[in-house]
C-alpha cells in the first residue's frame, strides 16, 4: 500500500471536489481517499500493485467541474 498527497490546484468548491472523488471511487486499487477543498489536497490510500500515483494524477487530471475546468 502507498500513500500519496495530492495538490488540486483549481478545485474551489463542492463540485470539483465531488468530481475528484468520483474519478478516485472509480480507479482499480483506491482503497481510501479524502478530499479536502480547504487545503486544496487529495490524500490517496492505493494498492500500488495494481496503479501508481501517475495514472491516479491523470485520473484527477481529466476530472472537470463544470465551473473551473480542470481540478489538477
Amino acid at each position: 500500500m502507498a500513500l500519496s498527497t495530492l495538490t488540486l490546484r483549481d478545485a474551489t468548491c463542492a463540485l470539483c471536489a465531488n468530481k475528484v472523488s468520483v474519478a478516485l471511487h472509480a480507479v482499480e486499487g483506491v482503497r481510501h481517499f479524502d478530499v479536502d477543498l480547504a487545503d486544496q489536497t487529495a490524500v490517496v490510500t492505493f494498492d500500488d500493485d495494481v496503479v501508481d500515483r501517475d495514472h491516479i494524477c491523470r485520473i484527477i487530471g481529466r476530472a472537470h467541474c463544470d465551473e473551473h475546468g480542470s481540478v489538477m
